[in-house]
């Protein structure tokens, strides 16, 4: 089982694993080859070594990143070169003024709040500067022009090579985890089926669940990539109502993904000892598959919700038997939830279910019930947050 998830990721076809890398690459190399001629050949720089270096660093996955990055840079050279120049005239070349230089660069860049960009180009310009500017004339200026070119121009290949909106990865990836969530659920249920709670296979259900942690930072990564792609996106109009839900789905699969490891260390701590109450393994077992089966119908709507054209062609959250006071949408055929819930609560009861089952069987319901109820309750929309220049300088 614990293979499962590496065996999917290695099954994506090439194309898709190699194609963002490819066109990164390309708009990368594009920019700074630009930045190369229009620094040495229309602005006449003999090393405009600067200007496709400004542009390899800007060339981010984003336009927004893009901008911030290039802004960053340029604002770092500019204020390393003023810092430079005030030492130099001041202290000249010397071991204190070059420890000066780096001590008021480094805080002028965080008090101007330049971001991480920009607060370590501070320092590296002014030293560059202050020690290259003395034997090379024109250095400083050279140096603030080519860092500007090549930030634009690495602005400039990222808005005319648009970068793909990642809702639609994001949205798969949100997906995945709620399916690989149910597959845990569903291999639960067939441990708790066949009486081997405890041994090697609820073993290797407790290291599969284990992994659901990073898979679910992965995703969350994914889903703010994909928000801050719309950012300055011609996309941002068409994708911004399915970016939307992406955030609070997946707050709400993080959620989930802590009841499920839960249920699966229960099934691993359990001896699987059920001949106290016979009833019980088929309780469990129609429990957690019919909270398997929510979570795999709540994928497939995130899908349709996310692809609608707009919030009012969505379609309803789905939801199960039994969960909650009110409908919020279609109910999932998956069964009586509540009454599976309530049946394996009295058979854990039962004189003869050692403390040590029924311990675990509640644990495993109550948590079982709480995914459903968090399946059931609304899932956002968590509005984009407006672009502000000031956010451009964030580390």
């Amino acid at each position: 089982m614990t293979g499962d998830l590496a065996d999917r990721l290695l099954s994506v076809p090439p194309a898709r694993r190699w194609g963002p890398v490819l066109l990164q690459a390309v708009k990368t190399a594009l920019a700074c080859g630009l930045s190369w001629f229009v620094a040495a050949d229309a602005l006449g720089n003999s090393i405009p070594v600067f200007a496709p270096l400004a542009a390899l660093l800007t060339v981010q996955v984003t336009i927004w990143e893009s901008i911030s990055r290039g802004l960053q840079r340029v604002l770092g050279v500019v204020a390393g070169v003023v810092v430079a120049y005030g030492f130099a005239r001041l202290a000249g070349i010397n071991a204190w003024s070059i420890g000066l230089v780096v001590l008021v660069s480094f805080l002028l860049g965080r008090v101007l709040r330049l971001g991480a960009q920009g607060s370590v180009q501070v320092p590296v310009s002014a030293l560059l500067v202050l020690v290259l500017g003395a034997t090379t004339g024109g250095y400083a200026a050279d140096r603030v022009l080519d860092t500007a070119v090549g930030a634009a121009l690495g602005i400039a290949v990222n808005l005319v090579i648009v970068p793909r909106s990642h809702v639609q990865e994001a949205t798969a990836g949100v997906q995945g985890f709620a399916r690989e969530l149910a597959g845990v659920l569903a291999d639960a249920s067939a441990c708790v089926r066949s009486g081997t709670g405890g041994l090697s296979d609820a073993a290797a259900l407790l290291a599969r669940a284990r992994l659901l942690e990073a898979q679910g930072q992965r995703v969350a990564g994914g889903a703010r990539q994909a928000r801050t792609a719309l950012r300055w996106s011609p996309s941002a109009k068409r994708n911004r109502a399915g970016a939307e839900l992406l955030a609070p789905a997946v707050a709400k699969l993080r959620l989930v993904e802590r009841q499920v490891r839960g249920i699966a260390r229960a099934v691993a701590d359990t001896t699987g000892d059920w001949r106290g109450a016979p009833e019980l393994p088929a309780g469990l077992g129609r429990l957690l598959d019919a909270t398997a089966a929510q979570l795999l119908a709540w994928a497939d709507w995130l899908g349709e919700a996310v692809t609608a054209p707009g919030p009012q062609d969505r379609p309803s959250a789905p939801t199960a038997a039994g969960h909650g006071g009110q409908e919020q949408g279609p109910t999932v055929d998956v069964g009586d939830v509540e009454a599976a819930y309530r049946s394996v609560i009295r058979a854990s009861r039962a004189p003869d279910v050692s403390l040590e089952v029924a311990a675990a069987s509640c644990s495993m319901a109550v948590d079982a019930r709480r995914i459903g109820e968090e399946l059931a309750g609304p899932t956002g929309p968590a509005p984009l947050a407006p672009a502000r220049w000031r956010d451009l300088f964030a580390p």
